[in-house]
């Protein structure tokens, strides 16, 4: 199946996926090499989104490949929201495709139990379901949309407000695709300068500054050579009185050579519709009572996280990073304690408190990083069914 990467900088994987504490087997076969005791693993793979419209246990199911092996899934809730979204993808033939972070890591577990235990993190850069498909998705048979790149304002897009505003969604938000023109303009002293025309679906909606321009005209005219034209993603905002476009698109100097020589077309879409013919997908494992998918876990609230008796409450801020840095922040905190405290200790009189009292901030901080660390581990092994 031909994959359709998701837009965004998917160098961001912000989105924790459920299931994988009960998946070693397959995490182990994803990561490139083998886990060994007290020493963490962290890489970064592709993985594929696939949904499980045969799932037993939740027909809306997504589970999340690597390199061939479930290793997880997108929470129920989750599951819910994004299903109609992943399900058109896969029933236009493609596969939605994105980025994942995995942490892993074999050692001793907190509550002292026999023998070394598995603990793992996955995260996937997921952006939001408005932020996947293209509200255009027609007639782009002959468009190779640029890679996702930084942002730059479209100019002269007030003048195409009444066509705009046919694309702005209901939630003021969206992805277009544009197609990219050169646009020689002729100036007062009889020169010319080439700029980059933008269009949505063949209708002129603005153009880039001189300086934006040359970022892209090379791409244009290397298309031309193979017959096609350069598609790049822009966002459109706005609301009944005004909109606005900025492209995302990678800049010519930021293009690899891979993409130069195919310049793959985009993918075509089915027209949105209720439902879509998703191919059954869904893997029975060996032992479900050993590796059971999402539908069997106690499902969560993002806001709520279930966290070991006795361990520290923790949030998804403290989510975003690895246990691996919670614990180096804890260390960072006593070293920097002591460097404060032992300026402090100068001043007269009261410098020695001032220098114990540091102290024993940064081991607390250090106490409470360490926890953070351990609860991260271990919180979804705590919630395993008995």
């Amino acid at each position: 199946m031909q994959k359709y990467f998701l837009p965004g900088k998917d160098t961001w994987q912000n989105f924790e996926i459920v299931g994988e504490a009960y998946r070693e087997a397959q995490i182990t076969a994803a990561l490139s090499r083998p886990v060994k005791r007290d020493q963490e693993v962290e890489e970064t793979h592709e993985a594929l989104l696939i949904p499980e419209p045969d799932n037993p246990y939740d027909p809306n199911a997504i589970s999340v490949r690597v390199r061939g092996q479930v290793v997880g899934y997108l929470s129920r809730e989750a599951a819910a929201v994004y299903s109609p979204v992943i399900h058109r993808i896969a029933g236009s033939g493609l596969v939605a495709t994105t980025t994942a972070r995995i942490w892993a890591v074999t050692r001793k577990s907190w509550d002292n139990s026999a023998g070394p235990r598995f603990f793992s993190n996955i995260r996937v850069y997921l952006p939001e379901p408005y932020q996947i498909l293209p509200l255009n998705y027609q007639g782009q048979a002959h468009v190779a949309v640029l890679p996702w790149g930084g942002g730059l304002q479209v100019t002269g897009e007030d003048k195409h407000f009444d066509y705009l505003f046919n694309y702005i969604p209901k939630g003021g938000e969206g992805l277009v695709i544009l197609t990219m023109h050169q646009l020689t303009q002729a100036l007062k002293n009889g020169t010319e300068r080439n700029l980059v025309e933008v269009r949505l679906d063949g209708e002129r909606v603005g153009q880039l500054t001189s300086g934006s321009s040359a970022h892209f005209l090379p791409s244009i005219t290397h298309a031309a050579d193979f017959g096609k034209t350069v598609g790049v993603w822009a966002k459109i905002k706005g609301s009944g009185l005004a909109a606005e476009l900025v492209i995302q698109g990678a800049r010519a100097a930021e293009l690899a050579d891979s993409w130069l020589n195919t310049m793959p077309n985009f993918p075509e879409l089915v027209p949105e519709a209720p439902s879509y013919a998703v191919p059954p997908a869904y893997i029975e494992v060996e032992s479900r009572a050993a590796v059971p998918t999402h539908a069997d876990l106690p499902q969560r609230s993002a806001t709520s996280p279930r966290v070991p008796r006795g361990h520290v409450d923790i949030t998804d801020k403290d989510r975003q990073h690895s246990p691996f840095i919670h614990r180096l922040a804890g260390v960072a905190a006593i070293i920097l304690s002591i460097v404060v405290g032992g300026l402090l200790a100068a001043i007269p009189a009261i410098g020695p408190v001032l220098f114990v009292g540091c102290v024993v901030l940064g081991i607390m901080r250090n106490i409470r990083s360490r926890k953070i660390a351990v609860t991260l581990e271990e919180e979804r092994i705590s919630s395993q069914p008995q």
